[in-house]
């Protein structure tokens, strides 16, 4: 029974300071604790060359700096060790936390080791935890479901890993309806997952393709919801942020070709079927929903499909091949859309000689407006607004209730360098609690 009055005791100051710190955050300057904004792109460098002394790293590029020089922080993580060859491959960003997906590739044969998520604080830029993964499992692609949830693809071990985010560490492994899961993404309560279906076929020397689908998975109870026939390898998959899944297969690089596929996300139906005549690369959706798709390598140049009147803008026979004002320069490599409607492509030098550059492009006009110098095989982009959140106490990406608890275990506390002195004047008092509470 004193437990009990003690554990109440205890919750009740908590959630007394919790309304506290919110009432008397309407009463005070809705500016106090604002502070600057940096727009930041995060550049996974996914090149990993021991005898070039090559290793994959991260680097950041201040979107805000003119100078295109000095606006780029190259590698200033190395994600790879040698002489491991460590690949990095997904990359999802939330506030001031990047998670990275990563494994060691064996040297002879075996199955990947090391394979884990690393959690990166962009602010601080360093690395704050990383979630292990059992060996062998070779994590693909990472989605953030919840304050409290990640979702990783697992091609290695056909599987979906359900991670605890607090925690850092996998709860649940979702298993029968995947095939070499690789892409994944989220809309209206529900997870997609890509399903390439490849295998490696050591006898007969060459990969063999199986039946691809798409996994739907309801992403409040974690149960597997529907499996959809899908065109040969299906790869990207994205999500027009209503109701249209956007799914991209390349067929098998030979006789089979690409497809575009449109999923209804309320009847989880295929809608509509596109034939490429090409092995399509990458591919990213504007906010005006128009599909821009990098063409074949006999046929470099952007493709533009209209999701809405599911019709080319530019078909193969019309791509926008070069810069209009630099034709010189290349447009071929990975697509991301930044928030002002500016296309950022990634362009990678997987040979090691170190051309490595993000362009970004004005779709308007296909004018090159900027081009940054970044690390060996720039590869996946993602964009962050970086906000110092001193309120995350426990430094999981989120200002939550949970900060809040630990906050007021420090109340009254004088000196420096106290976790809960949120605004740095060496107390803790209902200030800091209001600051707090502000980020909630």
């Amino acid at each position: 029974m004193d437990r009990f009055f003690s554990t109440w005791r205890h919750f009740s100051r908590y959630s007394l300071l919790f309304i506290g710190a919110i009432l008397f955050t309407l009463t005070l300057n809705p500016a106090l604790g604002q502070t600057e904004a940096a727009n930041t792109a995060v550049v996974i460098n996914a090149l990993t060359h021991p005898d070039l002394g090559i290793i994959a790293s991260v680097s950041l590029i201040d979107l805000e700096e003119p100078n295109e020089r000095q606006a780029v922080d190259n590698e200033i993580l190395s994600i790879g060790f040698a002489p491991k060859l460590r690949r990095a491959i997904g990359l999802t960003v939330h506030g001031h936390l990047a998670y990275v997906t990563s494994f060691n590739l064996p040297i002879t044969g075996g199955m990947s080791s090391g394979d884990n998520v690393l959690i990166i604080n962009l602010e601080d830029r360093e690395f704050v935890g990383e979630i292990p993964m059992e060996a062998g499992t070779t994590p693909q692609q990472v989605a953030l479901v919840s304050d409290q949830k990640l979702y990783v693809t697992c091609a290695a071990a056909h599987e979906v890993h359900v991670v605890d985010i607090p925690n850092r560490n996998v709860t649940k492994v979702l298993t029968g309806s995947f095939n070499k899961p690789t892409g994944i993404t989220l809309l209206n309560g529900k997870a997609y997952v890509s399903n390439p279906a490849w295998e490696w076929d050591p006898v007969a020397g060459r990969v063999s393709y199986y039946d691809s689908t798409v996994t739907v998975i309801d992403t409040e109870t974690d149960v597997i919801l529907k499996s959809i026939p899908v065109p040969t390898n299906a790869g990207q998959i994205l999500n027009d942020g209503e109701s249209t899944v956007i799914l991209k297969t390349t067929g098998n690089y030979n006789d089979v070709l690409g497809h575009l596929v449109l999923i209804d996300a309320n009847t989880d139906e295929v809608v509509e079927t596109v034939k490429l005549d090409f092995t399509p690369g990458s591919a990213a959706l504007n906010s005006e929903k128009q599909l821009f798709m990098q063409g074949s390598w006999r046929n470099p140049g952007l493709l533009i499909y209209d999701i809405v009147a599911r019709d080319w803008i530019r078909d193969e026979d019309n791509t926008i091949a070069n810069f209009s004002n630099d034709a010189d320069t290349s447009l071929s490599g990975g697509l991301t859309f930044a928030p002002d409607g500016n296309l950022y492509i990634t362009q990678p030098d997987w040979g090691g000689s170190g051309q490595n550059y993000v362009r970004v492009m004005d779709v308007a006009d296909a004018s090159l407006l900027r081009s940054y110098h970044v690390g060996h095989g720039a590869n996946n982009l993602k964009f962050a607004t970086i906000i110092p959140r001193r309120e995350d106490l426990n430094n999981d990406g989120f200002v939550n209730a949970s900060d809040l608890v630990i906050a007021a275990r420090f109340l009254g506390d004088e000196g420096p360098g106290i976790i809960a002195d949120v605004n740095g004047d060496e107390v803790v008092d209902v200030r800091d609690l209001v600051l707090i509470g502000q980020g909630l």
